[in-house]
């Protein structure tokens, strides 16, 4: 493995796009994000998978209200099959990595290993795969930004947040200067307040590293946000045509503009350039 020492990233042009969801601390709305931005591109006509790499604390498949029944974990000790593993949920597709905490070291080694072969086998069928990733920067967070080709971090307004996350950016971005992040704003105020966030975290990147993350995007503060967590259903299918989903619409255009034209539909052409 080469977590600490070289970002492997998969240039690629031919696969999927892939995206591993970050952040510095836990309860920011980490799998809130990627599951609404996974369905988001779901509706959108894309095939999209989600891997669910918070272990043992996994919440994608609850946030869609399914019942999790095969997970990495049992593939590794040989209580299900690769083909199991797969969960649709209306067309997403899910798969998480263990239900339970707990692993072993030897098999957390070969956890590792395969979630690279889940990774291969879901290639040839999607256009976007996104890998929801545990808080801080251990190794499968790293593992994950390994693999992606965009590291999306979740900010908030909050002192600890920020500084955590800081940390973590400042960590990678001392092994690859390179790495692409981008931001997404959590809990905004508003457009203007999400921007001074995003501002303000580019500050001290720029003050302490001379680097600069892009920006995707925020999602407001919302009663609308917590009510789909209580339902268990994704805003893009409780509120559909809300503004709400709209700032979600608008972070996966973002994203299409990073995406490379091979993984666009000929039927989605027009929405790279909203």
């Amino acid at each position: 493995m080469t977590f600490g020492m070289t970002m492997r990233k998969n240039n690629s042009k031919s696969g999927p796009f892939i995206l591993a969801t970050v952040s510095g601390k836990g309860g920011v709305g980490k799998s809130m994000v990627t599951v609404n931005l996974a369905d988001t591109l779901r509706m959108m006509g894309y095939t999209v998978a989600v891997i669910d790499a918070d272990l043992g604390l996994s919440n994608c498949a609850t946030l869609l209200n399914e019942q999790v029944d095969a997970t990495v974990a049992h593939w590794v000790r040989g209580q299900c099959s690769l083909e199991d593993l797969p969960l649709d949920s209306e067309g997403l597709t899910i798969i998480t990595g263990a239900s339970k905490p707990g692993l072993s070291d030897h098999e957390m080694e070969m956890l590792f290993d395969a979630m690279d072969q889940v990774i291969m086998a879901l290639s040839d069928h999607y256009d976007f795969i996104f890998i929801d990733t545990p808080a801080g920067s251990g190794a499968l967070s790293l593992w994950a930004l390994d693999r992606a080709h965009l590291g999306m971090l979740v900010l908030v307004n909050e002192p600890t947040a920020i500084s955590d996350v800081y940390r973590f950016c400042k960590y990678v971005l001392q092994i690859d200067p390179t790495y692409p992040f981008a931001s997404i704003i959590n809990f905004a105020e508003g457009e203007d307040d999400a921007a001074r966030i995003h501002e303000r975290f580019n500050t001290i990147l720029k003050y302490f590293m001379q680097q600069q993350i892009s920006y995707l995007g925020f999602i407001p503060a919302s009663e609308q946000v917590r009510a789909s967590i209580r339902d268990q259903t994704p805003l893009t299918r409780l509120q559909p045509g809300t503004d709400l989903v709209k700032e979600f619409e608008y972070i996966t255009h973002k994203i299409l503009e990073k995406a490379p034209e091979t993984l666009v539909p000929a039927a989605s052409q027009t929405v790279r350039n909203p």
